[in-house]
């Protein structure tokens, strides 16, 4: 395996002895179908591609995800037909290290959090909270970066291979 497709996208990212793994589209559906509630947070990084909108679109539908918007990509999403309820980045961290919160839809804890287009310093902070205080919960990545917090996550890439990965992720 390259090494470069599994260094931290900031330098600075040091994970310690829990190192994400390196995950393929296909190895994170299953880790969807195995999920008895997922749930699927995208953040502002992406509100301004369409393509990439689009594309978490059909992951929402495919999997019939229930949707966090963090940032300021709530309205983009409304307008793109994606339901969505609006949450901090830092305020559903919180949220998902409680065990006994009931999730965002009120049908218990969520036991696999997909994460796309959060910041990447905010977002590798909170995946280490996460990776420290949730142990009910794994996390993976979509971004085009590799988040060695997070419990899985898709390899260092190019646009190109970036959009491949996140068409295959909403075919079942």
């Amino acid at each position: 395996m390259d090494g470069d497709r599994t260094t931290p996208w900031q330098p600075t990212v040091i994970a310690g002895p829990k190192h994400g793994m390196l995950v393929t589209p296909a190895i994170a559906k299953m880790m969807l179908k195995k999920a008895k509630n997922p749930l699927f947070v995208i953040g502002p990084l992406i509100k301004d591609d369409e393509s990439l909108i689009s594309l978490c679109k059909n992951i929402v539908e495919a999997w019939n995800l229930p949707v966090v918007a963090t940032g300021n990509i709530y309205k983009s999403l409304t307008e793109n037909g994606i339901k969505s309820k609006r949450y901090g980045t830092i305020e559903i961290v919180n949220l998902l290290k409680d065990p006994e919160w009931k999730g965002i839809n009120g049908e218990g804890q969520h036991d696999l959090v997909l994460f796309i287009g959060v910041t990447y310093y905010l977002a590798s902070q909170g995946l280490s909270s996460l990776k420290h205080f949730a142990p009910h919960l794994k996390t993976v990545t979509l971004c085009k970066y590799f988040h060695s917090n997070a419990d899985a996550s898709f390899p260092n890439m190019s646009d190109s291979e970036w959009t491949n990965y996140l068409e295959k992720m909403s075919k079942i």
